[in-house]
Parts: C-alpha cells; sequence; structure tokens
C-alpha cells in the first residue's frame, strides 16, 4: 500500500520508425512497458512490425495488458526506441484484462476453494513420486522431475491461475498452501 512518502514512478517509452511521429506509451504501476520488433520469414499470418506494450501486474493475479497500435516494417527502416521522463502518453490500441477473460473458472467461491484443495492433494501425491524416484538411475530421475515439472506447470495454467484470475480472494489460501 502507497502512504503519503511514496511516489509513483512512471515509465514511459516512445517509438518511431522512419522519424514519423513517435507512439508514446506509459505504465504508471508495477509491471512491464517494453517495446518488441518481430520479424518473420515464411511464416503464415506474420508480419514485419515493431510495437509498445505493457503489463500492469499491480493487482495480482490479475494483469492489464495494453498494447500501442504496430508499425509494418520494411527493409531499411529506421527504428528509434527513446526512455522518456514522466509526460503524457498516447492511448493504447488494445487494452484485455485478465479478470475478464472467458477462461477463468468457477462462479461459485466454495467451488473453487474445493478444487483448490483437490489440487494440493495432488501436487503432494505428486511430490511422494519424486521423493520416490530419487533411487532412480540419473538420466531416468531426470525425465521423471520433468514430466512432474510440466503436469504442475500445466495445473497452475489450466486451473490454478483461471480459478485465481476470477476469485483473487483465494490468493491468500492458495499461497499458504503452496500453490502459489
Amino acid at each position: 500500500m502507497c502512504h503519503l512518502a511514496c511516489k509513483i514512478v512512471v515509465m514511459r517509452l516512445s517509438l518511431s520508425v522512419n522519424d514519423r511521429h513517435p507512439i508514446r506509451a506509459s505504465l504508471e504501476s508495477k509491471g512491464w512497458l517494453g517495446a518488441h520488433i518481430n520479424l518473420s520469414q515464411e511464416i503464415d499470418g506474420e508480419r514485419d512490425r515493431v510495437w509498445l506494450n505493457s503489463i500492469d501486474t499491480s493487482h495480482e493475479p490479475n494483469t492489464v495488458h495494453s498494447a500501442w497500435e504496430a508499425v509494418p516494417l520494411s527493409v531499411g527502416d529506421k527504428i528509434e526506441i527513446q526512455v522518456l521522463a514522466d509526460g503524457e502518453a498516447d492511448h493504447p490500441a488494445e487494452i484485455t484484462r485478465t479478470s475478464e477473460s472467458p477462461k477463468n473458472l468457477f462462479v461459485d467461491v466454495e467451488n473453487a476453494r474445493q478444487l483448490l484443495q483437490a489440487i494440493k492433494v495432488c501436487d503432494t501425491e505428486l511430490w511422494k513420486v519424486l521423493e520416490l524416484a530419487s533411487t532412480e538411475p540419473p538420466e531416468e530421475l531426470k525425465k521423471i522431475r520433468l514430466a512432474i515439472g510440466s503436469v504442475l506447470v500445466e495445473l497452475d495454467r489450466q486451473l490454478i491461475s483461471p480459478v485465481l484470475r476470477r476469485h483473487p480472494e483465494l490468493l491468500g489460501y492458495a499461497t499458504e498452501n503452496k500453490l502459489r
């Protein structure tokens, strides 16, 4: 929580291609502000472009993603990215909020809590399997660790994160149970 002595640091970037009017982006909260250059060769649907975007992480587990209009690129283009002091910025072309994602799960908070409890049981059992696997040869143990790690990552990606985005009030519960 920010008190009276707290100063908000504003991050700002400017992007211009071939000295045209710059696009200015800013982020006034915790998170990332970045510039991205993409060049592609023979990839369907991809095009050469540069753009600015930000990810506001100040309301975890939810984030707000902002993207400013992408600029198409051609061979010979000159791209200039400048770090700016505090000031005005252009409005993003697109803003998405994970709290509004259609992939978020469980309207009912108690059902969401039950899911987290079930995941905790699964997590505990997988760690027991990993302990048992410590007697396996090193190469086999490595494969088992990677497989279990992949399952845990997917549990977070497919179940834990979508539940916590809809029910941030369960973040403390998830943290206490080492699911986050």
